[in-house]
């Protein structure tokens, strides 16, 4: 069977474990070890066209979940959406199994612009609601207000046993150094500013893998490629400027955390 077969026809295995998965707010341990498994006897010229099969199968039930659970019949399509908005960008692999099957089952929910990961934690453990930023244009810190203050109010629909009272966000956009290159009234700048930053680590090894995963965020989200390409690319604008400037200097850029707490109006 070719590629392109596999494709129209998503198999049951994996559209059984995605389908069952949609809903609770809980991490299923292991759904994409699973979703690997129940395709790999197609071998690997066809494992990346069954398993995106199988994820956009299960899209219009998700959909339907999230609807039935009190999102917006608007916020719900966004939501599912990021599945191939990510896989058109970024591909499968580069994009991570893990985070479309969370998409894919509903553990990831758009509220106007930002999308918010239901059963994210704090370091400490402590439940939390994750914050991310797809890529769907500006970053306008109304559109980001209007999310905020609609986003408990949603969640908590869809988990009504589960109490939360902190955002969390971990991305390259919270490192400081972005803020001096952009300057603080930039949309990237007014965004970070909500979150209070969590202390770096003093571990080497843990300073190193910040490191390592700022640099490769860079490379993806500011420059659309892998940290290799990124070093030697023409760059554009201020950021990738300065980005490509700090590498060739020796430095590092760093993904940071960040909280927020929930219910309290951001003003800059």
């Amino acid at each position: 069977m070719s590629p392109a077969d596999v494709g129209r026809e998503a198999r049951p295995d994996p559209v059984a474990l995605l389908t069952a998965a949609v809903g609770p707010g809980d991490d299923p341990a292991g759904l994409a070890p699973a979703l690997e498994a129940a395709v790999q006897h197609h071998g690997p010229a066809c494992r990346e066209a069954a398993l995106l099969a199988a994820l956009r199968a299960v899209l219009p039930v998700t959909e339907r979940w999230l609807v039935g659970h009190g999102c917006s019949p608007e916020d719900a399509a966004a939501s599912v959406a990021d599945v191939d908005r990510k896989v058109d960008r970024y591909g499968l692999d580069g994009t991570g199994l893990d985070w479309l099957a969370q998409v894919a089952t509903g553990r990831v929910v758009a509220v106007g612009r930002l999308q918010f990961e239901r059963a994210a934690h704090l370091p400490d453990g402590t439940p939390a609601w994750g914050v991310h930023v797809p890529e769907v244009g500006p970053l306008d810190p109304d559109a980001c207000d209007r999310s905020f203050a609609a986003a408990p109010a949603v969640l908590r629909r869809l988990d009504p046993d589960t109490t939360v009272d902190t955002f969390v966000c971990s991305s390259w956009l919270l490192d400081p150094q972005v803020t001096a290159v952009l300057g603080p009234t930039s949309n990237t700048a007014r965004f970070a500013a909500r979150f209070t930053l969590l202390p770096e680590s003093d571990d080497p090894d843990e300073v190193h893998e910040a490191h390592h995963e700022g640099d490769e965020s860079m490379a993806k989200f500011v420059f659309g490629t892998d940290l290799a390409t990124a070093r030697q690319a023409d760059p554009v604008g201020r950021l990738q400027h300065a980005v490509q400037d700090r590498w060739a200097a020796g430095g590092h850029w760093s993904e940071r955390t960040g909280t927020a707490p929930v219910g309290v109006p951001f003003r800059t």
